[in-house]
Formats: structure tokens, C-alpha cells, sequence
């Protein structure tokens, strides 16, 4: 019905709407599509001639400027199209009419008719038809054929394709044909270079080579300049070219160029460093990637420098260190020799050290029970403070250890017997260097690799390793690790380790210079044999066994672990608490 319909009003439309001429385009199928609400005729109209190339110019009667349509054609002639909606919703009261240069008038009737001419005065002749074309350009660059064209006829409408070599002209056919016979003559293959040497005159000329190597020179010449000839007179520094005029331009100009004497670059000196604390090897890497950083920078800086040159094209500075010495010497230019005199100081610095006191002491788990002695966790530096229920260890950032002599309170526990020292050690470590503390036993682990037997050594017992950090505060941060091994079981028949016990933990705390650290936790299982029975009768064979009596008993001990870390500095002698050398 809706099709019926459409082709109805299509057909009354054609009868009395205007008319445009015999053009394809005008045929051409378009589609259009108003929003739910309608757009204005105005809106809609502009949008249609545009889809076709026209450039509307609309003038509608104040009465249609409020009106609004809703469309939704798909694919259907724009002659068509545009005629129905000019009738249907113009209300007679607007017509249309193709004006030179694409120009679409829309408005009353009279408003054309002035527009036209027509009226008062006679009605002008009509223009020739105007035409458009495509024209595909084979030799001729498309801007200056556009030149080219306009001052040949400035009548004509001419534009270029985006990024295609086809020109849109627009004309009268006889313009047109004027287009195409013109292009005819001047759009040819434009004649080459050979060609152009054949005709012209070739000429001899010698040229001193004055800096660069005369052969390879001659082969770079041959293949910069098609068609020259160039050969090295035996010899002797000079090149004999044959070629045209133009040719030998060409050659004169790039040995200008090129044939130039190398520039110095700046001179090269060479110094020693005699290093105090820092190891010659270590620190020639560290200088030799901050200079070769700078190259880099400066590179980025500066087109066409590649690193690692420093700025301004000077050499890679070469950096050797001698171990036995501990001295660099430094090969390079003056400003790199500067730079390499500004690092060192700051590299070449003592490292710190940092006394570490590490007290294990074994104490058994009844012992601990009975004093009370409690773990609790509370966040914080691990602190030691006596409670009325006995040795309590806690952890509370606002106490100090100061205020309690842990070491007396040990001290007393080992003379009643209640608590054994397993190591009582002092050591100095480097800066983020490992300390390792072992106390107990190596034994060997038997294992066969391609049928041969081989015996691995194996570290048992309590081992602490300790990696202190000093920090731009004066705090030092402990990494410390803890490791506590024995031998549950062996094999009586050839001895080897069956069964083995191993407790690990690591730890990192930040405490004050001269604090003290307490660590628990680490259980150490140990079982005692013992035998009893009536004496004589007792070790009599298989009916002692009805005479005595064995029993196993199990021990459970706890090992506490206590660190006191302290920065050493020249005025304080490691091994003593805070105490001037030879004080």
C-alpha cells in the first residue's frame, strides 16, 4: 500500500514540480532518514541537494520555516525524491531551479523568476550545458597541469583528486575537448636522462683527489652520477670523468662536499687515581656506565650523534683498573678526565660498618614455663621487660631495651642451671654485607653421581646470618636469618642421615644504634636414653631385660637469640659499648 502510494504522488509530482536536466547524477539513488521527532523541510532539503554535489540556496516563506517531515526512503532516485518532497510539503508555494555552477534556488516562484531574470526584463538566453569529467594524468605532475590549465582557460573549473592523479574538470563539452586536446600534447613521457646525455656533448676532465682514497672514491662517483665514467690514472691521486656538462657539475659539487680534510677531533690525555676505600674493578664499571649514560643523553640531544660519544663527538673514555695498586688509570679528553675527577671523590668513600653482638642462649621449654617467660606480638622493636610473672618478651615500639640488662638476666639463669649459652660472638660487617655466625656441627650427605660416590657437606646446628643496612636517618635495618638443624636419625649401616630436623626463619626489623633485639621462637627437640635396673642382675643376657628398666625422655628447648647493633665509627672501637679507643 505504502509503495502504491509513493508512486502515486511521485508520478502528480513529476507533472508539476521543476526539472533538472539529462545528467546521471540526478538519477543516482539516495537514501534519507529523519530522526523519530522529523527534522525541518529546510534541514532535510539542504542535506538532499548536497548528496548529489549542488550547492542550495533556500528561501522559504515564513509559514513552511516551522515545518517539519519524517522520512524514510532507502535507494530511490533523487530526481524522484526531491520533486515529491518539494510538492508534497511546499504547499505550492516554493519551486527550485539549477543555476550555473551547481547553485540550487529554492524558494517562491517569484523570487526565481528575479533570480532568472525574468519578469520585466526579456529572459537571457540559456547557458551551454555544463559537464563534468574525470581526467587520469600519466607524465604530468596534477598541481602544475591545475597551473597550467587556468592560464590557458581561466573559464574553467578545475580541481584535483585527493592523493590520485586525476584531475575534476568542469565545462561546456567544447571546453572539455579543448582540455583533452591540450593534455594530449603536453601529458608525455618526459624524455631521460640517457637520452639527454646522448645529445649533449661528452667532455674529459681530471680531478685531484686530495684527501680521501682516489678508488673507492671513483666507485662512489660512478653510482651517485648515472652515465659518468669515472677511472683513477695509475699511480697517482687523480680521477679522470668523462661525461656531459652537467654531469661534471654534478661531480665538482659532491667533491666539494666530500673530498675535505677530517677534523681534528680534541686532544687526548691520561691520568691516574689512586683509590683509598673503594675496589678499583667495582668502581671502573660504575664510572664507565655513568660516563657512557652521558653520551647517551648527550646523544639524544644532538641529531646524528651516536652514542656512546660524548657531547660534541669526543672519543669513548677507556677506564682500566689495576688490583694490584687499586689504581684506575683513565684515558680520554679533558672534560671527560673532569668528570671522572668530580665522581671519584664522591665514590671512593669509606663504607660504613656496624658492630653486631648476637648472644644464643638455650633454655628449655619447662624453665620458660615456669619463669613465666611469654612471646606476644604487638608491633614494634622486640623488647624485654621483667613482669611480675617472670621474663616477658614483647614487642612495643615506645620502650627500650636499655632500661633492662638482658644479658644479667641470662647470666643468671645459666649460674642456676636453667639455661645453657650456645655462642656468645662479636662481629663486624660491611654495609649491606652478610655476617654468618655457626654454631654446631658439619657432616657429610653420601651421594652417587654417574656410579661414583661423593660426600656433600652439610652445616647443622644454629647458624645466623646477619645483613645490617645503615639508613640516611642513622638507623640500621637487620635482615637476619636464623637456621636451627639436628640429626633425628642415622642409618647403622652405614651411617648416613635418615632423618633430619630444620627450623628457618628470616627477619627484618629497624631499630636504633646501640638497641638491642631479642629473638625467640626456634625450638630445639632433644631425647635423652636412660636405663635403670637391680645391679648384677640387671646385665644378665635376655633375662636382664626382666630386671631393668628403659625410658626415653624428651626434651623440648627454646633458643633465644640476642643482637645488639651499632654503628662503628672512627671515635668508638668495635667490641666495646660505645666506648672511645683507648678510653
Amino acid at each position: 500500500m505504502k509503495r502504491w502510494t509513493f508512486g502515486l504522488v511521485l508520478a502528480f509530482s513529476l507533472a508539476l514540480a521543476g526539472s533538472f536536466p539529462a545528467n546521471s547524477r540526478f538519477d543516482r539513488p539516495v537514501t534519507v532518514k529523519t530522526s523519530t521527532a522529523g527534522d525541518p523541510l529546510e534541514t532535510v532539503l539542504v542535506a538532499l541537494a548536497k548528496s548529489v554535489g549542488l550547492t542550495p540556496v533556500i528561501k522559504l516563506p515564513e509559514e513552511l520555516t516551522k515545518t517539519k517531515i519524517r522520512l524514510d526512503i532507502e535507494q530511490k532516485p533523487f530526481r524522484e525524491v526531491w520533486n515529491v518532497l518539494l510538492k508534497t510539503y511546499g504547499d505550492g508555494k516554493i519551486d527550485f531551479a539549477l543555476l550555473d555552477d551547481d547553485l540550487l534556488l529554492v524558494a517562491p516562484p517569484e523570487v526565481i523568476a528575479r533570480a532568472q531574470g525574468q519578469g520585466k526584463t526579456p529572459e537571457k538566453p540559456k547557458a551551454p550545458a555544463v559537464v563534468r569529467e574525470f581526467i587520469a594524468l600519466k607524465y604530468l605532475d596534477p598541481d602544475q597541469a591545475i597551473k597550467l590549465l587556468k592560464t590557458e582557460l581561466p573559464q574553467l573549473s578545475v580541481v584535483r583528486v585527493p592523493n590520485q592523479r586525476v584531475l575534476i574538470v568542469r565545462g561546456t563539452p567544447e571546453l572539455i575537448r579543448e582540455v583533452q586536446r591540450l593534455l594530449a600534447r603536453i601529458d608525455v613521457a618526459p624524455e631521460t636522462a640517457q637520452a639527454k646525455a646522448e645529445k649533449a656533448p661528452v667532455v674529459r676532465r681530471f680531478y685531484v683527489v686530495r684527501h680521501l682514497d682516489p678508488a673507492k672514491l671513483a666507485e662512489f662517483l660512478s653510482q651517485q652520477v648515472p652515465g659518468v665514467k669515472v677511472a683513477q690514472v695509475p699511480g697517482q691521486k687523480v680521477l679522470i670523468v668523462r661525461g656531459t656538462e652537467a654531469q661534471q657539475q654534478e661531480v665538482q659539487t659532491i667533491l666539494a662536499k666530500i673530498d675535505v680534510a677530517p677534523q681534528a677531533g680534541p686532544p687526548i690525555y691520561q691520568r691516574t687515581f689512586r683509590l683509598s676505600n673503594a675496589k678499583a674493578e667495582d668502581l671502573a664499571k660504575v664510572l664507565q656506565e655513568a660516563l657512557q649514560a652521558k653520551g647517551v643523553a648527550a646523544a639524544q640531544g644532538q641529531p646524528g650523534q651516536t652514542a656512546p660519544a660524548e657531547a660534541g663527538g669526543n672519543p669513548t673514555v677507556s677506564i682500566v683498573a689495576d688490583p694490584r695498586t687499586n689504581t684506575l688509570i683513565v684515558t680520554g679528553t679533558a672534560e671527560q678526565l673532569k668528570l671522572v675527577e668530580e665522581l671519584i671523590p664522591k665514590l671512593d668513600r669509606p663504607v660504613e660498618q656496624v658492630n653486631v653482638q648476637v648472644r644464643i642462649q638455650e633454655v628449655t621449654r619447662s624453665t620458660l614455663n615456669n619463669l613465666g617467660l611469654k612471646w606476644q606480638t604487638a608491633g614494634g622493636n622486640l623488647i624485654a621487660a621483667l613482669a611480675d610473672t617472670g621474663l616477658s618478651l614483647i614487642f612495643d615500639a615506645t620502650r627500650s631495651l636499655a632500661a633492662l640488662n638482658i644479658s644479667a638476666t641470662l647470666n643468671a639463669l645459666e649460674k642456676q642451671g636453667l639455661s645453657k649459652r650456645v655462642n656468645d660472638s662479636n662481629i663486624t660487617v660491611l654495609n649491606n654485607q652478610k655476617g654468618r655466625i655457626q654454631s654446631g656441627f658439619t657432616f657429610f650427605i653420601r651421594r652417587v653421581v654417574d656410579n661414583k660416590v661423593e660426600k656433600v657437606p652439610y652445616d647443622a646446628g644454629v647458624i645466623v646470618e646477619v645483613t645490617p643496612q645503615v639508613t640516611n636517618s642513622g638507623e640500621i635495618v637487620l635482615k637476619i636469618h636464623t637456621e636451627v638443624s639436628d640429626i633425628l636419625e642415622r642409618n647403622p649401616v652405614d651411617g648416613d642421615v635418615d632423618k633430619l630436623s630444620k627450623q628457618v626463619s628470616d627477619t627484618i626489623l629497624r631499630v636504633k644504634d646501640g638497641q638491642t633485639v631479642v629473638l625467640g621462637g626456634l625450638i630445639k627437640n632433644s631425647t635423652k636414653h636412660s636405663k635403670q635396673g637391680i645391679p648384677l642382675l640387671s646385665d644378665i643376657p635376655v633375662l636382664g631385660a626382666l630386671f631393668s628398666q628403659t625410658s626415653d625422655e624428651t626434651e623440648d628447648n627454646e633458643l633465644i637469640i640476642v643482637l645488639k647493633a651499632r654503628r662503628v665509627t672512627p671515635t668508638t672501637c668495635p667490641g666495646t659499648l660505645a666506648v672511645p679507643c683507648g678510653g
